[in-house]
């Protein structure tokens, strides 16, 4: 029955994310703009989540297992690329330039926003909402 029970409950969180990304197309649709559908589907889930009509527990395990293996999504993409490496002849220059600037960005994004939550953590804690333990 532990067998049966876990197989069933990684269906029923597999169905719970198939759900979301489903809403999200379906979302996407009706924008008059082009927006990813996995940034809103990520969205739903974080508004779920906030407003409580998610537990993580809902979730967990399958959320889990897509983490330690998010290596095996991006392996196609990356053929991809070194099969279409003849399109940055002459936008090589340009091409790293855009990364450099984007990692820079992406550090200093991520800097910014721990600072912040720290900041916001401490002020927490002196008022008595939030502890360390």
């Amino acid at each position: 029955m532990g067998v049966l029970y876990m197989n069933m409950k990684i269906l029923r969180q597999l169905g719970i994310i198939l759900a979301l990304c489903l809403a999200a197309e379906f979302i996407v649709s009706m924008l008059p703009i082009a927006f990813p559908s996995s940034v809103t589907a990520i969205l739903i889930l974080a508004a779920l989540l906030g407003l409580k009509l998610l537990q993580e527990g809902h979730i967990q395990e399958t959320a889990d297992f897509m983490l330690s293996n998010m290596a095996i999504v991006f392996v196609p993409v990356s053929i991809g690329m070194v099969e279409d490496i003849g399109l940055l002849k002459g936008r090589m220059k340009g091409f790293l330039i855009v990364v450099c600037v984007s990692l820079v960005l992406t550090f200093l994004g991520t800097y910014v926003t721990v600072r912040i939550v720290q900041i916001c953590m401490e002020r927490l804690a002196g008022k008595g909402g939030v502890s360390d333990e």
